[in-house]
């Protein structure tokens, strides 16, 4: 009796807020407004989507292309300019789920301990923050290896260390992953001596690839940054 009575005390004393928004029988096709303002300083905007559906769940609509999004600070400050999706983005395509490339030379994700230090020794770096469980995730891997070691090869640490792929398990790095506003799996960042900090339109962003997942794409995606990192290595230690 006393730990029930404890339970219930403490269920009285905790916080919780919800809101429900009920609508009775209207006229078929009448529009109905909602103004609503919902603020998450911790998600990207790219990924704040909104869906409507039904009681059963059975019919749903995608209206992300008819709400305004601001990005915000920690503080729920305004941090850029406020803008509307031109429409929904098209999702990206993988390789076979059954697809896997023999030889592969699995790459070992890098941990806090040589993050600074692996940006610090490639002009650029391309991460692929990763969460085991994730589906797509699991998905991404065999091509995310295959193009990794292809683009190793092509761009070898002895004589042209422009580019290098990198991934980071953010089961593991939970804080490296939230230090680096990760807010959704999985995540390809592009760091550029060290920082993925890009400015778009006024609005603070982190340089991310949002192309197909395909070990084709993440390779002529490595191959179009390349020009952009410089000489290879060897040419400037030979001047």
């Amino acid at each position: 009796m006393g730990i029930l009575l404890v339970l219930e005390l403490a269920s009285f004393l905790q916080i919780q807020s919800s809101m429900q928004l009920v609508v009775d029988s209207s006229p078929q096709n009448e529009l109905l407004k909602v103004t609503f303002n919902i603020s998450f300083p911790a998600l990207s905007c790219e990924f704040a989507t909104l869906d409507v559906s039904d009681a059963l769940g059975k019919k749903r609509m995608n209206l992300t292309k008819t709400i305004r999004k601001t990005p915000v600070d920690l503080n729920l400050e305004s941090a850029g300019v406020t803008y509307v999706d031109s429409g929904t983005k098209q999702q990206p395509k993988y390789d076979d789920e059954d697809k896997w490339w023999d030889h592969l030379d699995l790459t070992h994700p890098i941990s806090h301990d040589d993050f600074q230090t692996t940006l610090a020794h490639y002009p650029i770096v391309v991460i692929n923050f990763y969460a085991p469980w994730c589906h797509w995730c699991q998905r991404l891997e065999p091509a995310w290896e295959a193009a990794t070691k292809e683009i190793h090869e092509k761009y070898p640490e002895a004589t042209d260390r422009r580019i290098r792929f990198a991934k980071i398990d953010c089961t593991a790095e939970a804080d490296l992953c939230r230090n680096n506003f990760i807010t959704a799996f999985p995540s390809i960042r592009v760091f550029r001596k060290a920082h993925d900090d890009i400015y778009l339109n006024g609005q603070h962003e982190h340089e991310a690839y949002t192309g197909d997942r395909t070990k084709d794409a993440l390779v002529a995606f490595a191959d179009s940054l390349a020009p952009s990192a410089g000489q290879p290595y060897l040419k400037h230690s030979n001047l």
